[in-house]
């Protein structure tokens, strides 16, 4: 499809290329009058990272403060939580009374889209992504979570459990400080298993393999066979049953493949046999197969095989205590798929409280003998508090338990920070081995650890309290009302402004109630800009819409289903990434780095970013206008291209450009949109193409990929 581009559409794409330093309101009226706006509408933009940039009061040329009205903020604080456009009525409640905006904001937080937007924010928040199979391989040692076809399926579990989990807390009424300290995990059978395998192979401080199911069966072998036909998994459990025992039927066990190729001298073997180590069975459960003999040659790791869970088990969620053993109890067996998918319990002996336990975080920050849990300790004092051991810390700990005196001799440059450092991380190393698996070193065991940090002193002699430090933290409330103005405004908030000390001190008084801090900074001005703060006075950011706020607008807005192809598909295989996901695997996201105590938020265009929206909304438009009925999403938005466009101009307009029937910018917005439809038909356009390049035009109107428009 050739796109059009008359001045309607230049327009539009000169006030996306200047995104991120034009006032929303101003924004909008410029382009819809067809001209590309005056350097004197910008505010300073700001692209974070590290210690946050600029974007606050100060940073930047300063201009004239402009109060945006409901037209603009309604529509900012719906995109925000829900990805969707502002109704009429929405606005003119707001406008009637601004105290309507919170009982909006409650309204919209009971929506399904608001769930998926703050399971991103949270996975981010809590350090949780940013994670592959191959993050696990310090962790578990040698392949570590293998080659098979349900392993990308098990990563995306892993990173969505805690933010699920954060969300159920929320919904029981807990406050934000349990996601320090609690020990109920959003699970799926296969994260079960993962969670109980890593408790039965162990992975010392030296890098050697221990393993509770393999050293208790020495003789025991692992087959995998098709050939006899199915075999009742109940039989294969059944250790008194010495015919099938650890006997996995598996049809494609002809098919294991090296790389994605069949191989003549490796593959076409039944059976597989394997001795019956816990590494051995984990990789079998997910369709791999560990280095083995094969016809001529030794084999070394492939999948290819079936997936001993189903489909179903990556998605069933629930609720799970996670429990040592009782006196004379045994742990969970890791393979017991029929006992993961019933139970509500998972019994183990590593600890695992709080966010900073979880296979993700410890994926995304692995240790070694040399950094010795100091990355882990100051990853999580940042998730926490939101800072970080950086030397500015005046808090002088009464003892140093736990000091690398080889490392930071009293008296050393180093020895600032590893004074603060040592002894905290102390606990984690008494804890953890450096794999992550459970300390087993005495001489570790007994070195406990003192937290100081912040102005806060306490013995720590388990992890359980360190988690409770965490949770009651003087900093805690204030690091997660920075979080949310991050996501809210793409910059922070400046700490001593007083409607920021404000909204804090609402979010204290709600006994830490995220809803709460939500309602409350989400319909102030920090947020609106409806009046001026120290905060918005000197400036405003207005963001590029990166990828995580793109695709929920684009799903939510349109009735599609993952249409940039974010979500790994949890049928076995990840599948081919489509166009889409291709282009949006090229565009800003929000992140973290090692260290940095603000996310990374590209707030800039650039035109690798106007490049890739235009090819993303072309594509879009291929699917949701003169387009077949797609089975995966049968709610899906749909447009004709026989008969007049203005039905179809219209929903563009409300729908995409998120502009309000009321909103004075709407009219001229509609008009310029039939004007474009118009021109592209008499440039030899027919009517499909005339309308795909129309809702092109909408979709790359600063409205619609901004934040803060």
């Amino acid at each position: 499809m050739a796109l059009l581009r008359s001045a309607w559409s230049r327009s539009l794409l000169a006030c996306a290329s200047t995104l991120a330093v034009v006032a929303g309101s101003t924004a909008i009226a410029s382009c819809s009058s067809g001209a590309a706006p005056s350097s004197t509408s910008t505010s300073t933009s700001t692209s974070t990272g590290g210690a946050g940039g600029g974007g606050g009061a100060g940073g930047g040329d300063s201009v004239p403060f402009q109060a945006d009205g409901p037209e603009v903020y309604v529509a900012k604080v719906k995109n925000i939580l829900v990805g969707l456009p502002p109704t009429d009525d929405e606005v003119k409640q707001v406008k009637a009374n601004p105290e309507a905006l919170k009982t909006l904001i409650d309204g919209w937080m009971t929506l399904p889209e608001y769930q998926e937007k703050m399971q991103v924010f949270f996975e981010l928040a809590f350090q949780q992504t940013q994670i592959t199979s191959a993050d696990f391989i310090d962790m578990i040692g040698k392949a570590g979570l293998g080659p098979g076809g349900g392993v990308p399926n098990l990563v995306l579990n892993v990173r969505e459990s805690f933010a699920r989990t954060v969300l159920a807390l929320i919904d029981e009424g807990k406050p934000l400080s349990e996601a320090m300290t609690t020990k109920r995990l959003m699970m799926t059978p296969p994260l079960m298993e993962l969670y109980a395998f890593l408790d039965t192979w162990h992975v010392g401080d030296d890098s050697t393999y221990s393993d509770a199911f393999g050293d208790a069966h020495p003789k025991l072998n692992l087959t995998i066979e098709a050939a006899g036909g199915p075999i009742p998994l109940a039989q294969t459990l059944d250790p008194t049953d010495a015919q099938h025992y650890m006997h996995w039927y598996d049809p494609d066990i002809l098919n294991f493949t090296f790389q994605g190729v069949a191989e003549t001298s490796c593959g076409g073997l039944d059976p597989v046999v394997l001795p019956a180590t816990s590494y051995n069975i984990h990789w079998l459960l997910y369709g791999g197969v560990e280095g083995h003999k094969g016809k001529t040659v030794s084999c070394g790791g492939r999948g290819g095989a079936t997936s001993q869970f189903s489909d179903d088990d990556f998605n069933a969620w629930k609720m799970v205590t996670i429990r040592p053993p009782a006196a004379g109890e045994k742990p969970t067996r890791f393979f017991d798929i029929p006992a993961l998918r019933a139970a509500s319990e998972l019994v183990i002996t590593t600890p695992r409280p709080g966010f900073f336990s979880t296979p993700a975080f410890f994926a995304n920050w692995s240790t070694n003998t040399s950094n010795q849990m100091r990355v882990t300790l100051n990853q999580s004092l940042i998730v926490a508090t939101g800072m970080s051991i950086d030397g500015t810390d005046p808090t002088i700990p009464t003892s140093t338990p736990g000091l690398d005196a080889k490392h930071a001799m009293p008296g050393t440059a180093c020895f600032f920070c590893h004074q603060t450092l040592d002894p905290t991380r102390a606990i984690l190393s008494s804890t953890w081995t450096y794999a992550y698996s459970t300390q087993d070193l005495q001489a570790q065991i007994n070195q406990k650890g003192l937290f100081a940090f912040q102005g806060v002193q306490k013995p720590v002699s388990s992890i359980d309290d360190f988690a409770d430090i965490l949770a009651t933290h003087p900093a805690f409330p204030t690091a997660w009302a920075q979080k949310l103005c991050y996501y809210a405004n793409s910059k922070p908030c400046l700490e001593d402004d007083p409607e920021f000390l404000r909204v804090v001190k609402v979010f204290q008084g709600s006994k830490l109630s995220w809803s709460a801090l939500v309602r409350e900074l989400l319909s102030s001005p920090l947020t609106t800009n409806a009046s001026a703060t120290k905060t918005t006075a000197a400036s405003e950011t207005v963001a590029v819409a990166r990828r995580d706020h793109l695709c929920a607008a684009l799903n939510f807005r349109l009735g599609l289903v993952d249409v940039c192809g974010l979500q790994v598909v949890a049928k076995g295989k990840a599948g081919k990434p489509t166009l889409i996901a291709q282009i949006v695997g090229g565009l800003p996201s929000d992140g973290y780095g090692r260290g940095a105590t603000a996310p990374i938020l590209p707030n800039d265009p650039t035109l690798f970013y106007r490049a890739g929206l235009e090819n993303v909304c072309e594509a879009v438009a291929a699917k949701v206008i003169d387009a077949p009925v797609d089975p995966n999403a049968p709610m899906a938005k749909h447009w004709v291209s026989t008969g007049t466009p203005d039905a179809a101009i219209a929903d563009f307009v409300g729908t995409i450009m998120a502009l309000t029937p009321s909103d004075a910018r709407a009219t001229p917005a509609a008009a310029l949109l039939k004007g474009h439809y118009t021109a592209a038909l008499a440039s030899g356009e027919n009517a499909s193409s005339a309308l795909k390049s129309t809702f092109v035009t909408a979709c790359l109107a600063p409205s619609a990929i901004g934040i803060g428009m």
